[in-house]
């Protein structure tokens, strides 16, 4: 469920049903499948706009007894891509991640059983061990090598998107790139051609990404982060990711 879907509301009339809002009706759905057993969670994409609609959000998470809050980051791609000049500000996105981190830990504490999942900035990672280092440097050690085993940003390689037409694309956000058709080849043939020269960069090992991205230190665990932000941005995929929200020093290219 999107941030809108929260937020908007829509005139009342006589009837009963559309007399709700979205954000009613959105929360009436989430009630009923709560109710019936199933496992329920809320997505929001943060702008700067909604920023301030953040520990609202995760305040309702545990009123409502929501099992899962999706965090995602603003990805450059489809309609995000017209709200590019809406896009979190840096500080913005590192006091949002404090707050999930630490409603993640009191939650914990509490006993209270929630999944938090951020998306799309595989520099959440390494902000991640900057948390972890002032709270618990003792675990510091085994996150960054779980982390590292995660090898950050996987479009291309572990993460794939066909659309209604059968178009191929190396993930989600990606839907403006088209690798084949379903209907003249086969996916292994399609997913496995690297003479495609994004595939074959994508499925490159390690990454040649350049800017910050390639002297970063941390390199091993995002990856080189979302190259698609690089590509709407610049034109070039391979140039640094405008979303990371790191400073020089935290990525050792100070």
């Amino acid at each position: 469920m999107s941030a809108s879907a929260l937020t908007a509301s829509a005139p009342r009339t006589t009837n009963s049903a559309a007399s709700k809002g979205a954000f009613d009706l959105s929360l009436e759905g989430i009630r009923l499948c709560r109710d019936a057993g199933l496992k329920v969670g809320v997505r929001f994409t943060m702008t700067k706009d909604n920023f301030q609609d953040l520990p609202g959000l995760l305040k309702l998470v545990e009123d409502e007894g929501i099992d899962r809050f999706y965090f995602s980051h603003l990805n450059y791609a489809g309609r995000g891509n017209t709200n590019r000049r809406d896009d979190a500000l840096h500080q913005m996105t590192r006091s949002a991640m404090d707050l999930l981190f630490d409603a993640c830990r009191e939650y914990q504490e509490r006993g209270l059983n929630k999944e938090f999942t951020t998306g799309n900035n595989d520099a959440d990672g390494v902000y991640l061990l900057t948390w972890l280092q002032a709270r618990f440097p003792e675990k510091l050690e085994h996150i960054r090598k779980k982390l590292v085993q995660w090898g950050g940003n996987s479009s291309g390689v572990n993460v794939a998107n066909i659309d209604n037409l059968g178009n191929v694309h190396p993930d989600t956000m990606w839907w403006h790139y088209n690798l084949g058709n379903l209907r003249q080849r086969s996916f292994g043939d399609i997913w496995l051609d690297v003479s495609d020269p994004l595939m074959a960069g994508l499925k490159a090992h390690p990454r040649k990404v350049g800017g910050r991205c390639g002297a970063c230190a941390h390199f091993d665990i995002c990856g080189g982060n979302t190259r698609v932000r690089a590509q709407q941005l610049t034109g070039d995929p391979w140039s640094e990711d405008p979303g990371c929200y790191l400073s020089d020093e935290e990525i050792g290219v100070a």
